[in-house]
């Protein structure tokens, strides 16, 4: 076998110049003809230095101690006949083309994906784990680290294995009667989500300030604004029916920043501020001497883009508090006052 098929073979990144010696049959004290047997397999591309291990120190032969191989071993025919016929998902990046060995190397993970492609796809979606063990009989599999990377080189989604991550259960949610057209409201804070849920499941009620509500979420303040897209997998996880959603926080700039955050980060999401609720808190907070927020991380930050459907009026006041760092919260109302409503 010649230097470039043993090389190829060894399963190996880099080679020390020592094993490369060894692969040559040349003895580490011969080092002239070590030197020159390197020079030639680096102007053959079979491999190349690695510049940061350095050079042996001898000027007249010199050498580096690590070389990169260049090569890659040849796949056997059948392999390349494997690929071929998988599924043309499995080929639409051409990584798998280029990298035969990848498939010698992950043949199990592969051949379980083209089954899915071939013979058990469907249009609905489950989650991570239960899709895994479904493909590969293992719940963990598309946890695993190594088959994201995999995946990401094949290009293939979330979207195409028909799978989402369940959400993280800070969404504790009240919703009466699912349908395929709702609108759910997102509080920002606990005390108030609870109070609404208490009205809507003790009074049967589903208009909150003049709106119509069918139900309410507790966003659990930042975990809302998470950037896995909580809210879309949260809709995905309810089987993807039409919802609107009204969110309502705290008057601050955190309150307004996670908002903005929200909608980033769920960008075919269907996300408002709930006037009527800020409206309601405004109201209650004239005449009183707001506290002090406390963070000031997001000094100069501004809102304004948020603010259009308030009055002028309104928004001078929401900037105001703002300008100074001033915090409302969403605690200004009390059940006795979402209660007379």
């Amino acid at each position: 076998m010649n230097i470039r098929n043993r090389l190829s073979g060894c399963g190996k990144k880099t080679i020390t110049v020592e094993e490369l010696a060894d692969f040559l049959k040349v003895s580490t004290a011969d080092i002239r003809t070590l030197s020159e047997k390197a020079h030639e397999l680096v102007n053959e591309k079979i491999i190349e230095p690695v510049k940061a291990s350095g050079k042996n120190g001898n000027h007249s032969f010199p050498y580096y101690k690590k070389y990169r191989i260049l090569i890659k071993e040849e796949s056997a025919p059948e392999t390349v006949m494997k690929v071929k016929r998988l599924h043309p998902v499995l080929l639409k990046s051409g990584y798998l083309s280029s990298n035969l060995s990848v498939y010698e190397k992950y043949s199990e993970i592969i051949e379980g994906l083209n089954r899915f492609f071939f013979f058990i796809r469907d249009n609905e979606f489950i989650s991570r784990k239960e899709r895994s063990f479904q493909i590969f009989g293992h719940e963990k599999y598309l946890d695993d680290s190594s088959v994201k990377s995999l995946l990401v080189k094949l290009k293939i989604t979330a979207e195409d294995l028909k799978f989402y991550d369940t959400p993280e259960y800070c969404f504790h949610d009240y919703i009466p009667e699912r349908k395929e057209h709702m609108t759910l409201l997102v509080c920002e804070n606990k005390d108030i989500w609870f109070g609404i849920r208490r009205l809507m499941f003790e009074y049967r009620w589903n208009r909150l300030f003049g709106t119509e509500i069918d139900g309410v979420v507790y966003g659990c303040g930042n975990k809302v604004s998470q950037s896995n897209g909580a809210l879309l997998q949260y809709v995905r996880f309810m089987g993807d029916p039409d919802v609107k959603f009204l969110y309502w926080g705290d008057i601050d700039r955190e309150g307004f920043d996670i908002f903005r955050r929200t909608c980033e980060v769920n960008p075919s999401a269907d996300i408002s501020l709930f006037i009527p609720g800020y409206r309601k808190m405004i109201g209650l907070s004239r005449g009183t001497v707001p506290e002090d927020s406390p963070s000031d991380k997001k000094d100069g930050m501004l809102f304004d883009d948020l603010f259009t459907e308030f009055t002028p009026d309104e928004r001078e006041f929401l900037n105001d508090v703002l300008k100074h760092n001033k915090l409302i919260p969403q605690e200004i109302i009390p059940f006795t006052k979402l209660s007379q409503e």
